[in-house]
């Protein structure tokens, strides 16, 4: 109730089906997992395209330092499932089994309470009404983006979110959905990713049975439109076509 409000922002949603034949042999013999390649396309995309890598600063278009992504992280807390998350930073720029071995250090983190960002979280925000709560996250918003000013003050870092929340929900044996922006996180770009599943396909006029997932994005509509939706669409797309592509 501190983080929502009624609907009112311009969301747009789009998805797209990615066979994940290639990416699956790809992966034999790996330690790796469909996630590391889907956060390591995503980073390469933003990177490709810096015009998306972008946040609005009083309503005005930055284009970010860094390539910062977000990543959800499922855990339970005293046996309650909660999500957090661990920031990676220019994933594009890693090897895979950097992105891998990265995710896996701050993911168990989280899990055992030892993040410190997390921890830092918590302990400034736990005593507070709701109510006086989600004025303290919108004043804390509007200092560390529309004035710039770092809210190291608070023990949180500066833009904790980066320029795409990434989420796989695959994992619960979920096919489809659609995940809400966050207001105050300031990320235009929220993607959800299925389970993976052999469907029907039709190529060469023959219907034939592969391994396929749904990429599924929310945007931001001031800074994704159509088009740039589409063009991003079609790179993530070759780079599940050619996945060796994704270790460069």
């Amino acid at each position: 109730m501190a983080v929502w409000e009624r609907p009112g922002d311009p969301s747009v949603y789009g998805t797209m089906e990615i066979d994940a034949g290639p990416a699956l042999k790809f992966l034999e013999g790996k330690n790796l997992t469909i996630t590391h390649l889907i956060i390591k396309a995503v980073a390469k995309t933003l990177a490709q395209y810096p015009q998306l890598n972008v946040i609005i600063r009083r309503n005005r278009l930055y284009v970010r330092d860094h390539v910062d992504l977000f990543v959800q992280v499922f855990f339970k807390e005293k046996e309650n499932p909660d999500l957090s998350g661990a920031k990676i930073r220019n994933a594009h720029q890693m090897g895979l089994e950097e992105v891998a071995k990265t995710l896996t250090e701050q993911s168990q983190k989280i899990r055992s309470n030892n993040d410190p960002n997390l921890k830092t979280a918590k302990s400034t925000f736990r005593y507070f009404p709701p109510l006086l709560l989600k004025w303290i996250i919108k004043a804390t918003a509007y200092l560390g983006y529309d004035l710039n000013i770092s809210p190291k003050f608070l023990g949180l870092p500066p833009d904790p979110f980066g320029a795409a929340m990434i989420t796989n929900v695959g994992m619960f044996g979920l096919h489809f959905g659609f995940a809400p922006l966050v207001p105050f996180s300031r990320t235009p770009m929220v993607i959800l990713i299925g389970e993976i599943t052999n469907r029907p396909f039709v190529e060469n006029d023959a219907v034939v049975v592969k391994p396929m997932f749904d990429f599924c994005v929310t945007i931001d509509h001031r800074i994704i439109d159509g088009y740039m939706g589409g063009v991003a669409g079609a790179y993530i797309k070759k780079l599940f076509a050619n996945p060796e592509m994704l270790e460069e």
